[in-house]
């Protein structure tokens, strides 16, 4: 019998292929989500030291109304840039979770078909075996037969 090939790997290939893609895209966006959980937390941690140098200096009474006007402006820009980023946030996090999702679903595949091959693999070593065995059993036969033929032939010799 020939070498097993099984017929459905080029399909193998682009299973895999497809799937280190998919992994590439999960890296990029997981990348961009946490690039967006950093700026989200950065603006977080900004609104809280102005909270903290606003009331330090309200409590110093060394704050005039124009400058308590400018930092409530800059604190209501700082919470509408926060509440863009954190639906930015949620949107990359639902991005991560599809493309996870891609992944699993390409993985599964790929493992299908690989599981496949492996059975039609085994199926093939059990039938090239038992084609093995026939043959050698054949040959033992054949040669079973031979000696018992000679040796009658070799009996009649002696005899004569």
């Amino acid at each position: 019998m020939c070498a097993f090939k099984f017929r459905l790997e080029p399909v193998v290939g682009l299973k895999k292929q497809k799937e280190d893609e998919r992994k590439i895209a999960l890296a990029g966006a997981k990348k961009e989500l946490q690039q967006k959980e950093e700026c989200l937390l950065g603006l977080h941690n900004e609104k809280r030291d102005c909270v903290e140098a606003v009331g330090s200096k309200s409590e110093s009474g060394g704050v005039d109304i124009t400058e308590m006007l400018v930092y409530y402006a800059y604190l209501e820009k700082l919470t509408d840039e926060i509440a863009e980023n954190t639906g930015a946030v949620e949107r990359s996090r639902e991005d991560v979770e599809s493309k996870r999702e891609l992944l699993l679903e390409s993985s599964r595949e790929k493992r299908a078909l690989e599981n496949l091959r492996e059975k039609m693999k085994a199926r093939y070593l059990l039938a090239a075996r038992r084609a093995e065995q026939v043959i050698m059993d054949e040959t033992a036969g054949r040669f079973h037969t031979l000696k018992s033929e000679k040796g009658l032939h070799w009996k009649e010799e002696e005899q004569s």
